[in-house]
């Protein structure tokens, strides 16, 4: 999606720190180094703009739509800029030569950091009042306006755009590797917390023919899903390494997101054996869960599931068929 490299986002969020003046203790000691954060990846992710992209007619954001907003309520002003940006970057991206390590950070620092904690700051009733009465001529409603109107070109340019559809080995190797060295060996305290009735099934993950290798990839992208669901609670063990985890947590993400469409292949229907695979790991991972909750999210609980997730990544990745990649 090239188009988006014409956006000026930059600007936005560069301008968007002037309202660390926000009486609110997050924003005088967060927004702004957020912002440089943002900035930083923004033009890490990247190359320079290609030339081809400029004559595609995009608006840039009008330079005095923040100085204009010295006499409204400056949060409300940041937290529509920032859903905005927000909302854009929940685009595909797929198409996008972008390094997706650092894309995936910088969504994360928007949707999951600044508009959640601006919003705790804005208050949710103050917040839905203000957007809902915005004027035309305000700079929060400029700034709507601003963004419906990128969204709408964008959703023109992708339309016309080839997807991908793929399970890459080196994200699945880069995954395991994430997962196996953000804390160190199994601890041995917590040995008989392996609970003998959980086993993994393995046998989902097989295809002996290329008949059912439609049902094997599909059991992978299962399990990126229940993955994603799992690392999605809170109480990780304080040991663990929260970058990485995080990191972890984006190339999850970006797999489901640029496989998704495997689950639209179809098969005979007598050649469909899918529904028992995803029967036997929906099985496998409600255990595992159950098991976290029982634990009370506690360390030996989570490393006994970190241990089961290593040991299902590491045998996707020994898988032979062809097809997985």
């Amino acid at each position: 999606m090239d188009a988006l490299k014409v956006l000026s986002i930059v600007l936005v969020v560069l301008h968007v720190a002037d309202a660390a003046v926000i009486p609110c203790t997050w924003t005088q000691f967060r927004l702004r180094d957020l912002n440089e954060e943002s900035i930083m990846l923004l033009e890490k992710m990247g190359a320079t703009m290609p030339l081809r992209c400029l004559e595609d007619g995009w608006r840039a954001l009008p330079d005095d739509v923040f100085l204009n907003a010295q006499n409204e309520d400056l949060a409300v002003v940041a937290l529509e800029t920032l859903r905005g940006v927000d909302r854009i970057f929940k685009n595909d991206q797929t198409s996008v030569t972008w390094d997706r390590e650092t894309l995936g950070l910088f969504k994360n620092i928007i949707s999951s950091r600044q508009v959640e904690n601006l919003q705790k700051c804005v208050g949710e009733d103050a917040s839905q009042s203000a957007v809902g009465s915005l004027s035309a001529g305000s700079s929060a409603g400029q700034l709507k306006s601003y963004f419906e109107e990128l969204e709408e070109k964008l959703r023109v340019k992708v339309s016309s755009m080839p997807t991908k559809c793929q399970l890459q080995r080196t994200l699945a190797a880069k995954t395991h590797n994430l997962l196996e060295t953000m804390t160190g060996p199994f601890p041995f305290q917590c040995l008989d917390d392996i609970p003998v009735e959980i086993r993994s099934p393995t046998w989902a993950l097989q295809s002996n023919n290329s008949k059912q290798d439609v049902g094997a990839a599909k059991a992978v992208y299962k399990i990126l899903m229940r993955v994603s669901s799992l690392m999605e609670n809170d109480g990780f063990p304080r040991s663990w390494d929260a970058d990485k985890l995080v990191k972890f947590q984006i190339i999850v993400d970006r797999q489901i997101e640029e496989s998704e469409c495997i689950m639209r292949i179809k098969t005979q229907k007598e050649e469909d054996d899918f529904p028992a695979r995803d029967a036997a790991l929906t099985d496998y991972f409600d255990k595992l869960e159950k098991l976290l909750k029982e634990k009370e999210f506690s360390v030996c609980g989570w490393e006994v599931v970190r241990r089961e997730l290593l040991s299902v990544l590491q045998f996707i990745l020994v898988e032979k068929s062809n097809n997985f990649w």
